[in-house]
Parts: structure tokens; sequence; C-alpha cells
């Protein structure tokens, strides 16, 4: 297991871990049912990280919620995403002076 702590992502219906191929399986189906575009099960979870730094949400909320022990990590993973959604709120922030009529 090394340092990585092994928590349960989900279980199957008498509550043992599931075999992570098994989610794997389940999630490939649920993207054909669906016509999704073919992500991994990880993949989906970088996804997540940046459309909620992209919708302006906390830092220390979304490295809270990816199990990140510092905010440092998730901000080193995440830089590009922090880029793009510092160029949206300086967007912002200017069409909020135009119609001020303060610029």
């Amino acid at each position: 297991m090394g340092r990585w702590k092994r928590f349960l992502l989900s279980s199957s219906d008498l509550g043992k871990q599931m075999d992570p191929k098994s989610i794997t399986r389940w999630w490939n189906k649920r993207l054909k049912k669906y016509k999704l575009p073919v992500i991994t099960f990880h993949e989906l979870r970088h996804t997540s990280a940046t459309l909620l730094i992209n919708q302006g949400a906390h830092m220390k909320t979304i490295s809270a919620r990816l199990g990140h022990s510092k905010i440092g990590t998730t901000i080193d993973i995440y830089g590009h995403a922090l880029e793009s959604a510092d160029e949206k709120a300086a967007e912002h922030f200017d069409n909020l002076l135009n119609i001020k009529g303060i610029k």
C-alpha cells in the first residue's frame, strides 16, 4: 500500500470493497450507453477539479475534495487551469468597470 491510504471508493452489494476492474467496467458501460467521450475514471477527477477552478471554487475546498494534504500539491497540478480562471476573472472585472463607467 505504500504511503497511500486504502479506502472504499464504492462497495459491492455485500459491503465489500469492489475490484477496481469492476469500477472500470461499470464506467465504460455508462460512457457507451450515454454516448459520452471516452475518458478514464481517473481523468474524471481532473475534469472535476478543472471545472471547479473555472467556476471560482476556493482552492482549499478543491484540494480537500481531491484528498491532497497540501494545497500546494493542487496548485502545482492544476496551475494551468488557475491561469485560465485568472484570465476569466480579469475579463469579469473589466466588464464591471465598463458597466460602471469607470474606464
